[in-house]
């Protein structure tokens, strides 16, 4: 009787270890980030070798062209990892299924006909120390603007010219500069 009521306690002790863990804000966080990675670990794993090393070695401006261009090649693949960091962040703070909201972007980028690169302009994002020493972020802030055209004006009318501020920040997947926000004021 003795070894039944210590089996019992040692898998209530077990169970409530695990609810407690996996009621914790930030274990749910973590798990997600996990889950969000894999999916674009998923993304990144069909690109070509070459598509691997160009987006690792790219300057963030080049990643901004490597994601615009790749939208004109119709490569979504590509497009979908340069701006992984945004779309792992779009679906951590949504209650969107990180699935949905990659596949969500594929669709709407299949209604750009073609984007045409106006200008990259570094936008200064600056932290003040001790009021006058600079201290670089670790991420870069861009104003991009270009000419986008549709593929059907009637089904998708965002046709004309935009400005969006873009960060980019180092990718956890592959070591090089990804998209990690867009917007349309900074």
């Amino acid at each position: 009787m003795i070894l039944f009521k210590k089996i019992v306690l040692c898998f209530l002790i077990f169970f409530a270890l695990i609810v407690v863990g996996c009621s914790v804000p930030n274990n749910n966080i973590a798990i997600k980030e996990k889950g969000n990675n894999s999916i674009a670990q998923k993304y990144f794993n069909m690109l070509t070798k070459e598509d691997k090393i160009k987006i690792s070695k790219a300057s963030p401006e080049e990643i901004i062209n490597i994601y615009y261009n790749s939208i004109n090649d119709k490569n979504y693949n590509l497009a979908v990892v340069c701006d992984s960091n945004f779309l792992n962040y779009v679906a951590n703070k949504s209650s969107e299924d990180i699935n949905y909201v990659y596949k969500e972007h594929i669709e709407y980028l299949k209604n750009i006909k073609r984007i045409d690169i106006k200008s990259i302009e570094v936008y200064t994002d600056m932290i003040k120390k001790n009021d006058s020493e600079n201290i670089e972020k670790p991420s870069k802030l861009y104003c991009v603007y270009y000419m986008q055209k549709s593929n059907d004006i009637n089904k998708f009318p965002e046709e004309g010219y935009f400005t969006r501020f873009i960060t980019v920040s180092k990718s956890p997947l592959y070591g090089g500069w990804c998209i990690s926000y867009i917007a349309s004021s900074p």
